[in-house]
């Protein structure tokens, strides 16, 4: 029991702060980024772009989306596809107002999935580099030039911009997301320097369209199996800091877990689908992966054979193990007093990290009970925003 215990404190430990220390150290050591980039004046070399936008019933924000993208600057007139297959709403309505903008809607009345609105999207590009993104979020003015200038390396098959929570006191999931998103930038930023991410972000993605494999409908997050399916190919995939996505929270911490629940499903349905390319990690991007993503997915596992273990050693009279389960209840208390008082106003962040923690970690369990209970569908509970 002592070495389970031992064991998981060691792999938490790794997770949140060994692997990203040790990832920082080599970026900053031998971090490279790409061999080549597209002169900044002249747009002659500048590879066409499709900007693809899946929407369901998005109709309060597209407007808005629209006219942000249609703002970028690029060298070249930006093709925009937006599919908005399965809306009930008038979202197909408001993208055809911009046809004469350059603005493509493509809608079907069943609701197929995310997936199949990208497959769907891809194969009517016409662009040599797609940018995925989101309804809800805004590109700053220079993020489409940012992410496709990397493309002159022919090593590089992928760049991933930055995701951006804007500060909303109204928005329960505000601080959490936005102290999240920083860390995770970070580390992503020297992944990509040593060799490739781990994981696209699809609010804010560019590919070279010819790297585009068409993903199976069943899959719940595309976005690691567009990771995958371009690092198979022998490209990497970069991160770039001054391509920006910026969006609202969730207006409730409850859209936060379920969105948890969904993606950790998915997670270890990747993990079943790809171990082969994992195990043994005999290249940068397995061992990264593992040590980014399947030990998250893992975690709260880890915390409970902690609680477990610790306290049957505790009883034995052991006294370290009998410390381990005091603070592990002063930080579980602290995290349900910041449950508690949550509807009173934004939290102080000496009880909402213990909060967001616990409660994404608890999200993160329920994902992998949805996973081997194959009880976790392909499509998104929808956020209120």
């Amino acid at each position: 029991m002592k070495l389970i215990v031992l064991l998981s404190i060691a792999a938490v430990l790794y997770h949140y702060a060994v692997y990203p220390a040790l990832v920082l150290l080599i970026a900053r050591w031998r971090g490279r980024g790409a061999a080549a980039e597209y002169p900044a004046e002249g747009g002659t070399q500048w590879p066409r772009v499709t900007l693809l936008i899946a929407a369901y019933n998005e109709e309060r924000v597209i407007e808005g989306k629209i006219l942000n993208s249609l703002e970028l600057d690029y060298p070249h007139p930006i093709e925009l596809i937006v599919v908005s297959d399965g809306s009930s709403d008038s979202t197909p309505q408001i993208v055809s107002r911009y046809a004469d903008r350059g603005a493509v809607s493509m809608h079907q009345a069943p609701r197929r999935g995310k997936t199949a609105a990208l497959n769907r999207g891809v194969a009517a590009a016409t662009g040599e580099i797609v940018v995925f993104s989101d309804a809800n979020n805004d590109f700053n003015r220079d993020a489409l030039k940012a992410l496709v200038r990397h493309f002159a390396d022919p090593a590089v098959g992928g760049v991933c911009g930055v995701k951006q929570i804007r500060e909303a006191g109204d928005r329960e999931s505000s601080v959490g997301d936005g102290l999240y998103w920083r860390y995770e930038s970070a580390i992503k930023l020297a992944e990509g320097r040593i060799g490739s991410i781990t994981n696209a972000d699809g609010e804010i993605f560019a590919m070279r369209r010819g790297l585009w494999r068409p993903i199976a409908e069943h899959i719940i997050n595309d976005d690691a199996q567009i990771t995958f399916d371009i690092v198979d190919q022998r490209k990497r995939i970069l991160y770039e800091p001054a391509a920006r996505s910026t969006e609202y929270a969730s207006i409730r911490i409850e859209d936060d877990f379920f969105v948890k629940v969904r993606m950790v499903a998915g997670g270890f349905q990747t993990i079943a689908q790809q171990w082969r390319r994992l195990l043994p990690p005999l290249s940068w991007f397995a061992l990264a992966y593992l040590s980014h993503k399947v030990l998250r997915y893992l975690v709260p596992l880890f915390l409970v054979a902690i609680a477990i273990g610790s306290l049957w050693l505790a009883t034995t009279g052991a006294k370290e193990y009998q410390a381990l389960v005091v603070l592990q209840l002063l930080f579980y208390g602290t995290a349900w007093a910041g449950w508690l008082r949550l509807r009173r106003g934004p939290l102080p962040t000496a009880l909402y990290v213990p909060f967001y923690f616990c409660t994404m970690n608890l999200a993160a369990l329920l994902g992998f009970v949805r996973f081997v209970t194959g009880k976790q569908g392909t499509s998104w509970r929808k956020a209120q925003r």
